[in-house]
């Protein structure tokens, strides 16, 4: 079997970037398509890319995966299928890392 990779980025030094690290916890209800997280919320102006850990469970959902919409500045949660969770589905007390690097 074999993979292809396709370069996004040209290698850099990372002292070009910048990171941070934030604890994201929902409230009771989720929206589809993601919750808003803007660059500014998370300290930067603008996201290359993050890495989302589930640090925390809660609510009536299964929650597996988290991830980052860098193009929509929006935060993503999935179950365990992997599908997007349900518009209104309770993600009370869910709480997500998100490390992020952009300028």
């Amino acid at each position: 079997m074999a993979v292809t990779v396709t370069n996004v980025a040209k290698a850099t030094v990372p002292g070009a970037e910048r990171r941070t690290v934030k604890i994201v916890q929902f409230d009771n209800k989720y929206v589809t398509n993601g919750e808003p997280l803007t660059f500014k919320e998370l300290g930067l102006k603008k996201v290359d890319f993050a890495i989302c850990t589930v640090s925390a469970v809660g609510g009536t959902v299964n929650v597996a995966q988290a991830s980052y919409d860098t193009a929509n500045q929006k935060i993503k949660l999935f179950d365990e299928t992997p599908a997007e969770v349900a518009s209104e589905a309770d993600v009370s007390n869910i709480k997500v890392q998100v490390v992020a690097y952009g300028k």
